[in-house]
């Protein structure tokens, strides 16, 4: 496995509460909720897959004047520590703070309500995109998706206009490459194998 760090991301759902706001910044200043409902709200996770679902689904829980942000903070780590990581249903701190590097959190989506108002912002499907890719032969993918290989190295490397349309039907897509490789039987055989060698 190779052993040179590469840059990875974490990505955090979090949860604040909003003092002030201006019309020229947004939410200015702001003070982190630790709990709703009894239980703390917030998620990190070395999937984006799993943080972008885990936002869709609790984007709207807070009551009064807050925001949900979904923030990505990079990392700098081996093959090795990333699987690790990846291997975690949920992070803590602790189980990347040493791999931290000193670049400036990014905000990929956020959804806030402040006096009544209320905005959001979901650049979120850019990074899933983005991220995702890189576990699949996009020249493939693209040409079953009837989409230009091209035009998606065009978004992915230089931030060229992507539609949104075609950023949906490569992620549905890549879903539909990944189904046609696993279905229910190969789970239940795989079990089944997986449980005949803990008996050996």
């Amino acid at each position: 496995m190779d052993k040179k760090k590469k840059t990875r991301n974490i990505y955090t759902v979090w949860f604040s509460t909003i003092f002030r706001w201006s019309e020229e910044n947004g939410y200015e200043e702001l003070d982190g909720i630790t709990e709703i409902d009894g239980v703390d709200p917030t998620f990190e996770t070395a999937s984006i897959s799993k943080a972008y679902s885990y936002y869709r689904e609790h984007k709207d829980d807070l009551k009064g004047d807050g925001v949900c942000e979904l923030l990505t903070r990079e990392i700098e780590v081996t093959d090795e520590e990333w699987i690790e990581l990846l291997r975690k249903e949920k992070l803590d701190d602790s189980d990347y703070s040493k791999y931290a590097n000193n670049k400036p959190l990014r905000v990929i989506a956020w959804n806030c309500t402040y006096e009544g108002l209320s905005d959001d912002l979901d650049l979120a499907i850019d990074e899933l995109l983005v991220v995702q890719s890189e576990n699949f032969n996009m020249r493939v993918v693209c040409n079953k998706a009837g989409i230009s290989y091209s035009t998606f190295r065009g978004f992915k490397n230089n931030k060229q206009p992507f539609s949104p349309i075609k950023k949906y039907e490569l992620l549905r897509c890549m879903g539909e490459i990944g189904k046609e490789s696993w279905d229910e039987d190969l789970e239940n055989m795989y079990q089944l194998s997986k449980s005949r060698d803990k008996k050996w």
